[in-house]
């Protein structure tokens, strides 16, 4: 039986109600319900982490949401997931310098042709994330590409997303 159905057969019954039998009822009802949630969200997250795995890598839009001393927060418009971009995982010989909580300035040495570059980063800017599954499940890790290589990838951009910023 339903949850509510079992509540409105309590109330019906009743007259008087009960109202700690009624109270057990809905509490049990919204138990279920969050872990009905919970189960959908993960689920969804497992999803997703099992196609990245399968994928080498995946370009998509995000804004910062957080600048620490060794990474950045950026939320992925797309999926509605916070992914973390680790000094460390930037690659070889890139440099991070940070002003924690206000912006991270981040410099690509020269490479393959390639002069060298840098871009400062500020909270709630718009920018691409590499976004790859971690070696723990569930773990996504990001990472930036140069901003003078953006010119050879497609990113979907979500409805409302500055596209200049991109």
């Amino acid at each position: 039986l339903h949850p509510w159905n079992q509540v409105k057969a309590v109330v019906s019954t009743q007259s008087t109600g009960d109202f700690d039998e009624v109270s057990e009822l809905a509490e049990v009802s919204s138990q279920k319900k969050y872990a009905s949630k919970l189960a959908s969200d993960k689920s969804g997250e497992l999803f997703l982490w099992l196609f990245l795995r399968e994928q080498v890598e995946m370009h998509e839009a995000a804004s910062i949401t957080e600048i620490g001393s060794e990474s950045i927060d950026v939320l992925v418009l797309r999926y509605g997931i916070q992914v973390r971009i680790w000094r460390d995982f930037l690659g070889d010989n890139i440099e991070f310098q940070a002003k924690e909580k206000h912006w991270a300035h981040i410099t690509w040495p020269a490479i393959d042709g390639k002069k060298k570059c840098s871009k400062r980063y500020e909270l709630l800017d718009n920018l691409v994330v590499i976004m790859k599954a971690g070696k723990q499940l569930f773990k996504i890790n990001g990472s930036l590409p140069r901003p003078d290589s953006m010119d050879e990838v497609t990113v979907a951009v979500p409805d409302g997303f500055a596209t200049e910023d991109v």
